[in-house]
């Protein structure tokens, strides 16, 4: 498939940290896809710099099967905009330019789509396979799809679920007019700023840093929801694959469309694109060795010098904390935030 490439000057390679970071952020949250590492960096960048999120009224996801709606987020505090929406709901555009500024910047994720599909059977353990009896209940379940799949709807629940969480019409998941596919997906390229993907995470998140201009120190990370004990009946090889293919086609066409993008988009790039990508793993290294080590003791702080990509900065065992945490209790902590300051505001 062609890929358009009208809109990578999105991304400008040359920084001035002086100047004004992006602070208004929508991000398309796919489940098993790295996204709640890349979550987790826009909930620590918006708690340092007191910006406000699109929070869901419970628990950390808006919802799994709508887009979103003002009805099912906490309202922002007086005369302030939502700065930032990272949890997980159905992309549309129409509808988060309801509620997020005009300036927004939208970054989505994809992950290779049997990678996740093998990663939601590990760690969802859908019932509708595991009931399933023998010792390959994957591949009865690939091959008698219409027997065993159960929708929710118009759901799909284990195939083209990232095409879902895009926002795909629902009459795509039914058919394979790859005419169509291929025009909700040109749309989609000119709405999205950036596209994660996840088999090229650190080069996708340097240009995300570059893209919203911020100071390396904010795109740091540590690993989150990477291990889980397998089950091995849930195990899968090539065979599944291939069967796999046939029900996921437009996860396929979503993800080759972005990776070649991608792969365009950094044969582009500057030499000194690839400088900073080598200094920011090394810094992610030493940075995540150390929040890893301040929860077993540790030293109190440590330094970092500066770059051409970073100020100086120094991470205490306190900002450590926020790396590693789930999503429910920061969201909790946000939306005690959100509160206390409603009422500050309201005294």
């Amino acid at each position: 498939m062609d890929v358009d490439h009208t809109n990578d000057s999105k991304i400008n390679p040359i920084q001035d940290l002086k100047s004004n970071p992006v602070q208004h952020i929508a991000f398309v949250k796919v489940h098993k896809a790295a996204s709640t590492t890349v979550q987790n960096i826009f909930l620590r960048y918006g708690y340092e710099n007191d910006l406000v999120f699109a929070l869901p009224r419970a628990g950390s996801t808006i919802s799994v099967q709508q887009t979103v709606r003002s009805d099912m987020i906490l309202p922002p505090p007086p005369n302030r905009p939502y700065d930032i929406i990272c949890s997980h709901v159905r992309y549309n555009r129409e509808a988060f330019s309801k509620i997020m500024p005009n300036d927004t910047k939208y970054i989505g994720v994809v992950r290779e789509p049997f990678r996740h599909f093998q990663s939601n059977l590990q760690y969802y353990r859908q019932r509708s396979v595991l009931k399933i009896p023998g010792n390959r209940p994957v591949l009865e379940y690939l091959l008698h799809n219409d027997k065993y799949m159960t929708f929710g709807g118009n759901i799909p629940t284990t195939y083209n679920r990232m095409a879902f969480d895009f926002g795909f019409p629902d009459a795509l998941f039914w058919s394979k007019n790859f005419t169509n596919i291929h025009q909700h997906l040109l749309k989609l390229d000119k709405e999205m700023d950036l596209v994660i993907i996840t088999e090229y995470f650190d080069e996708s998140i340097v240009l995300m840093r570059r893209l919203l201009n911020w100071d390396l120190k904010y795109v740091l990370y540590g690993k989150l929801n990477s291990k889980r004990k397998k089950d091995p009946r849930l195990e899968i090889g090539p065979e599944e694959e291939t069967l796999y293919k046939n029900w996921a086609h437009i996860d396929y066409e979503l993800y080759n469309f972005f990776l070649n993008k991608l792969k365009n988009k950094l044969n582009q790039q500057p030499s000194d694109f690839f400088e900073e990508l080598d200094y920011f793993r090394r810094t992610r290294t030493k940075y995540d060795n150390y929040c890893i080590s301040s929860m077993h003791g540790g030293p109190a702080e440590i330094s970092f010098e500066g770059s051409k990509w970073n100020k100086p900065f120094v991470v205490r065992k306190e900002h450590c904390s926020h790396v590693y945490i789930r999503e429910m209790p920061f969201f909790n902590q946000l939306r005690a935030r959100r509160k206390l300051q409603i009422e500050r505001m309201n005294a």
